[in-house]
């Protein structure tokens, strides 16, 4: 079983090729175990235990998935302690306006470069994009924190952009780097949005070009690869797309760097939370604190993720009564400057979350990989 390319990961990237290359009327397969990845959609509680929601900017992502409710940034409570808590219509807003002044300008010079880079991340791989705006290049080796005591908005920072950045990644700002930590903070200057994905849809789309299985080998003879499934079925391509998780790509493909991933566990409860924390639909923590966010959902049930497995959830609940809980052991690689190439050797392309957070930049690097087999 094969075709002239295999797609392997229907995730948000290896979904994005798939729609690509079907646009073209290109020959392919694409084969996962689970279709969405990390987009883990529950259309019975119209819930998202993986990828939360999407910036108004998805123009790609937005293909596969749509906005749901508008997250209401005046819904949002931001904690620096059970004793300090703050709005964004609160008098300590005011005192930060200095402050907020200058993160605005920061983000509205690098929302004119990344959008620059985005478009070009369409037709040519990360790293030439990269050479052609130093400005991002330095953002990917420079912390986030370097990034903030650079701009001047460290208050800011502390109080309001870190918390939303950790409610993302279940990182702090010292250990993400700028350009991740900025891509990330771009969702409080735009709509964002609760994310849904219709998986009967996209199996319908796919139908005659969708197989179910894992792959856990690859090998190369006579100018073919040779792919191992789970199933016990060989599948053979001209081309492989290789649109796993990067610590699955790195086994797949023998890498021996990539970006460390961080942890994050969701819990989807029926609780009366504490008084404090009832006020608002959304309470961010800072990155101290092991619980990340409390979210309540339309049927009055809440979200609550921490960067911790067996965190006490009455830290912030009077009572709760578990629902559903997902563990993400490996959520989002952040951790380091390791690069994967998306072409690393002739008929292999590589597309993810590997060298930069988000659906979006996952969906561009699918694209990428599509628009390189479309071209040859």
């Amino acid at each position: 079983m094969g075709g002239k390319t295999i797609i392997i990961g229907g995730g948000i990237a290896g979904l994005s090729c798939a729609l690509k290359l079907q646009e073209a009327n290109e020959d392919f397969l694409l084969i996962t175990d689970t279709l969405g990845g990390r987009i883990t959609y529950s259309a019975k509680d119209k819930i998202n235990y993986g990828a939360y929601f999407v910036m108004k900017s998805y123009k790609n992502a937005k293909k596969l998935v749509s906005q749901g409710k508008l997250i209401n940034p005046l819904d949002v409570c931001f904690h620096n302690s059970n004793d300090e808590k703050f709005s964004l219509l609160h008098f300590h807003t005011l005192k930060r306006l200095p402050q907020l002044l200058r993160f605005f300008f920061a983000m509205m010079e690098f929302s004119a470069h990344y959008e620059k880079f985005k478009k070009r991340c369409l037709t040519m791989s990360q790293i030439e994009a990269m050479d052609l705006d130093p400005y991002i290049r330095v953002l990917y080796k420079k912390t986030a924190s370097d990034f903030i005591k650079e701009k001047r908005f460290e208050k800011v920072a502390y109080d309001y952009i870190s918390k939303f950045s950790y409610a993302c990644t279940g990182v702090g700002s010292d250990q993400i780097n700028a350009l991740d930590f900025l891509n990330v903070s771009m969702g409080i200057l735009q709509p964002i949005y609760n994310l849904k994905f219709d998986e009967k849809s996209i199996t319908e789309r796919f139908r005659d070009q969708l197989v179910t299985d894992t792959i856990n080998t690859i090998e190369k003879e006579d100018g073919m690869f040779i792919l191992g499934g789970a199933s016990g079925t060989i599948y053979k391509s001209e081309k492989i797309v290789v649109a796993t998780p990067a610590a699955i790509t790195k086994t797949l493909l023998k890498k021996e760097h990539i970006r460390g991933a961080c942890k994050i566990y969701v819990y989807h409860v029926e609780a009366e939370l504490k008084k404090i924390y009832t006020r608002f639909s959304l309470n961010l923590f800072p990155s101290s604190s092991e619980i990340m966010l409390t979210a309540k959902q339309n049927d009055g049930s809440y979200l609550i993720y921490t960067r911790e497995k067996e965190t006490d959830l009455l830290r912030v609940c009077e009572t709760y009564k578990l629902i559903t809980e997902v563990s993400w052991e490996k959520a989002m690689y952040v951790f380091g400057d390791a690069f994967l190439e998306q072409e690393p050797e002739e008929g292999i392309y590589i597309a993810g979350d590997h060298n930069g957070l988000g659906l979006e930049p996952a969906a561009i690097s699918g694209i990428f990989a599509a628009n390189r087999i479309i071209n040859k």
